[in-house]
């Protein structure tokens, strides 16, 4: 839904009115309805002020990785807009493969069993995390068997230390050579802050609606009898019945924020945590339900609870909206997209069009990773077929990738999720 019907669908109870009739009525209700949708305003003024990224560079494919990022942090970036991947057990699959495709490595498939061979650096070029994994898999000594290794047999129980110790070391070099993403972002948590307290002062109102109400009553029967001293009383009686209501708002956000946060890690598959959190959401939601139950009816309750999800909407996609890259950022983000657009399809049309490299079973090993990293193995490896075919029935070994993996299927069985991955990770 446009940001303009949601504003159609807010403001039509109130577009017979004045805004001096809206606050003449003096109804915290209403005041905080009309604040919430200021809020709305708000978010949109801070994003085109601070959000709106002005560094994007023309679209189109890209034909090499950026120069000084291997696939493995390429993958740690993706998405460093909104929601970075950052580790995970992709990147280790990626920067496997990734020695392979430079040839400090070759991945054999038989059947079912993967090998990894140690090829030896020699004049291959590798980064800090691909040097690092490298080193721990092939030249580390462990606690039963001594360095170097030649090979090592996926899955068998014997390797499993070296593995376990190159995941933990790369998952080390990336963070902190990376910082989940912090130098390639702005958050901008200032202008989110504010929308916050905006839109909590909003929902107070909300909240304190009937509570409010009765005080001010009370407080008009008793304003003649000034000595009675029942204005002092009433006045710090709806001091109370206030912060009673600020009560509520923050209350509500909790509950929001924690079933949400069910929601994400059940969408992780992190069962446990995921089930805990929305266990308690659900608890705390229904005292707060009883509790609101006595201060409005059905209808109101439910407008209540409408208000407070729109402002808790609101403010997460606000603060992913005023979430923006760095000129660093902007630049990797390029790359990013921009090889995802030629590993799905451009780069048949790029060769075609004599603009880009020669589509050989060489080129495809050397972008392999890349696209393993970025979710276009598959597509990347259909694009070769021919290639990949001929290589295979001509019996020319690929530096990097041997057995079953030397002909078009290699993409498949490479990709995250696939064989190969699901290997590695029963390795460790």
């Amino acid at each position: 839904m446009s940001c303009l019907s949601i504003s159609h669908v807010f403001l039509t109870p109130f577009a017979s009115l004045g805004i001096e009739e809206l606050w003449g009525e003096r109804s915290p209700f209403v005041m905080g309805e009309v604040i919430l949708l200021g809020a709305m305003g708000y978010y949109l003024v801070a994003w085109l002020l601070v959000g709106w990224d002005r560094h994007k560079a023309a679209g189109g494919p890209k034909h090499q990785p950026p120069a000084g990022y291997s696939p493995a942090a390429l993958r740690y970036l993706w998405s460093i807009e909104d929601c970075p991947v950052g580790f995970d057990d992709g990147a280790f699959t990626t920067v496997v493969v990734g020695l392979a495709g430079k040839g400090g490595g070759t991945i054999e498939q038989n059947g079912s069993t993967f090998l990894l061979h140690d090829r030896g650096v020699g004049t291959a070029e590798l980064l800090p995390d691909e040097e690092a994994v490298y080193r721990t898999l092939f030249h580390d000594p462990g606690p039963r068997e001594d360095a170097p290794r030649e090979s090592l047999t996926l899955g068998y129980s014997k390797h499993r230390d070296f593995f376990r110790a190159a995941i933990a070391g790369l998952k080390t070099q990336l963070d902190e050579q990376l910082k989940r993403g912090e130098a390639f972002r702005k958050n901008n948590r200032g202008w989110v802050w504010i929308g916050v307290l905006i839109s909590l002062c909003g929902a107070g109102l909300l909240n304190m609606d009937p509570l409010i109400t009765e005080f001010l009553a009370d407080f008009a029967g008793s304003a003649e009898d000034m000595s009675s001293g029942m204005n002092a009383e009433l006045l710090v009686e709806g001091a109370i019945k206030g912060a009673f209501g600020a009560f509520f708002s923050l209350f509500g956000a909790l509950v929001i924020f924690l079933l949400y946060g069910s929601f994400i890690l059940l969408r992780r598959r992190d069962m446990g945590p995921g089930l805990g959190i929305g266990a308690l959401g659900v608890l705390f939601g229904v005292v707060l339900v009883q509790l609101m139950l006595q201060l409005y009816s059905g209808a109101g309750f439910l407008r209540v609870a409408a208000w407070m999800l729109f402002g808790y909407v609101l403010n997460v996609r606000g603060a992913n909206l005023l979430k923006r890259y760095s000129r660093k950022g902007r630049s990797v983000q390029d790359y990013i997209e921009g090889l995802q657009m030629y590993m799905g399809g451009e780069g048949q049309r790029a060769a075609e069009q004599a603009y880009g490299p020669a589509m050989n079973a060489e080129h495809h090993d050397q972008l392999l990773p890349y696209a393993v990293a970025l979710g276009r193995a598959v597509d990347w490896s259909r694009q070769f077929e021919a290639a990949l075919e001929e290589r295979k029935g001509a019996g020319t070994a690929s530096t990097g990738f041997r057995g079953d993996l030397a002909g078009p299927g290699i993409g498949s069985a490479l990709k995250v999720n696939g064989e190969f991955h699901e290997a590695l990770m029963a390795s460790c």
